[in-house]
């Protein structure tokens, strides 16, 4: 998690052409070239495994959580094995030596290691042109701005900036890193105005989720809403069985929580009792949701449940939920 947001903040710092898996918001694609330069910044995918083709000269590993383990075959070492033939394939690595698999590997891998609870300091959340930003300090290099809220945001920011330090001064990486404006479907800001903020979110894990709500929290304090609606669509069966436990305690802090059916992703469909596993919140349980100018309306077999219209309205899911919150569907 954190991979598309490292490389496009990479990409924001550093020339060169990049591949990133999210459109970039600085220029509008996930892919930008650059035929006079010979830098490739690439975001590798674990979850075909095709990041061992990727041939890096550095690697980055934001953390190593295991994830797409049905291509594994539930195969944890397999899993595992692979990251570490990824890393051992760079000769210049940058990892997070908090991750709970990547701290093992510290005094067997040379690397940049990075310990976010030591080396990123004095984190605050600001508005800069009512823009979310967080603040913080890394290791001894200084103050750093970047785009988007939240210690995950601070860490990702981290791990790019001690990456393209390997070539830069650190004030043009101080500079530079203010070029990244976010990532298409990344607490992005799809609707704004004084009575409501709308956001739209790829978030389909629960810590993708857990971190960026934290954030939302964050952002709906300086904004002033005393309201947080969110609207989750589960990504595939699997995935939400699997992790049940872990998406129930995602939302704490939301005054209203609504769940559409899960985006199956070509899966066969299974039995999940939401309204009982998620009955701690103020829950609603709708079909989806349409959207005119800056007001949602949840629907339920065809007719409108509720208007959501104020406070901090956030939608979290890789299906179909993108379109309905941006009323594009």
């Amino acid at each position: 998690h954190g991979k598309s947001t490292t490389t496009a903040i990479l990409t924001s710092i550093m020339e060169g052409s990049a591949i990133i898996g999210a459109e970039s918001k600085e220029f509008g694609s996930n892919v930008r070239y650059e035929k006079d330069n010979n830098v490739m910044i690439f975001e590798a995918d674990e979850s075909d495994g095709s990041f061992l083709n990727s041939n890096p000269y550095c690697a980055i590993v934001v953390n190593a959580e295991p994830e797409h383990m049905e291509y594994y075959d539930y195969n944890y070492e397999l899993f595992y094995n692979s990251y570490k033939a990824f890393i051992s394939s760079a000769p210049c690595r940058v990892l997070n030596a908090e991750d709970k698999f990547l701290s093992t590997l510290i005094g067997e891998v040379d690397a940049h290691w990075l310990y976010p609870s030591r080396d990123i300091t004095n984190i605050e959340f600001i508005l800069i042109n009512d823009e979310p930003h967080t603040r913080f300090t890394l290791k001894d290099l200084g103050s750093f701005d970047v785009w988007g809220f939240g210690k995950h945001i601070a860490l990702d920011a981290a791990l790019a900036i001690l990456a393209a330090n390997e070539s830069m001064e650190i004030e043009e990486i101080r500079k530079n890193i203010l070029n990244f404006k976010g990532i298409k479907k990344r607490f992005d800001i799809v609707g704004l105005q004084k009575e409501s903020v709308i956001i739209d979110d790829y978030g389909h894990h629960p810590t993708e989720i857990k971190a960026t709500f934290e954030s939302v929290k964050e952002y709906a304090l300086l904004k002033g809403f005393d309201k947080i609606t969110a609207i989750w669509q589960p990504h595939k069966y699997s995935r939400t069985i699997d992790n049940l436990e872990e998406f129930i305690k995602c939302f704490e802090g939301a005054g209203e929580l609504i769940i559409l059916p899960v985006w199956s992703a070509g899966e066969a469909s299974r039995e999940i009792d939401f309204g009982e596993k998620f009955k701690r919140y103020n829950l609603t349980i709708a079909d989806n949701i349409t959207r005119a100018n800056n007001t949602i309306t949840v629907m339920k077999d065809k007719e409108a449940l509720k208007i959501l219209d104020e406070g901090l309205i956030i939608g979290f899911g890789a299906g179909d939920l993108t379109y309905q919150i941006r009323g594009t569907a």
